[in-house]
């Protein structure tokens, strides 16, 4: 069985505890696992920002993706679209694109529709600033999508 783990990033105000409380690392989690199994880096990759580490005595790795511990944005591909729409160029920022709305105005033409994705994508953020102290991305996880 793979496994991946992924730091909590502050997206949503949430009024049940502070983030910066409750923040685990990728590092403390690997800690833990460490005391139990022995984990080897692994230079696989799926194509995303998840670091891999080989379980010995078995065909496990451990994924960790970690946004707030070890900022990935240099290596990053990764755009999202959410259930209304828009291209979400990062998690970390509100940048994005309506695709709806092209394919509402300008229904059939995917010429345009291509040239906005790729324009869209060379504005793609060089990085994204997450503090577990303050919340910059109203937006929760569930409404982006993935």
């Amino acid at each position: 069985m793979d496994i991946s783990f992924i730091e909590e990033m502050p997206l949503g105000e949430i009024s049940s505890h502070k983030r910066v409380n409750t923040q685990i690392t990728s590092s403390q989690i690997r800690e833990q696992l460490e005391s139990k199994f022995t984990l080897t880096d692994s230079a696989e990759t799926t194509g995303g920002p998840s670091r891999y580490a080989r379980v010995a005595n078995s065909e496990s790795k451990i994924g960790f993706i970690s946004p707030m511990s070890n900022n990935f944005c240099e290596s990053c591909n990764r755009v999202r679209m959410t259930a209304e729409g828009r291209l979400l160029l990062c998690l970390g920022n509100e940048h994005s694109l309506d695709l709806r709305e092209i394919l509402r105005a300008h229904p059939g033409d995917a010429e345009l529709l291509k040239s906005s994705i790729i324009t869209a994508i060379a504005d793609k953020p060089e990085r994204h600033y997450f503090d577990p102290e303050q919340v910059d991305i109203v937006r929760f996880m569930n409404m982006t999508g993935g």
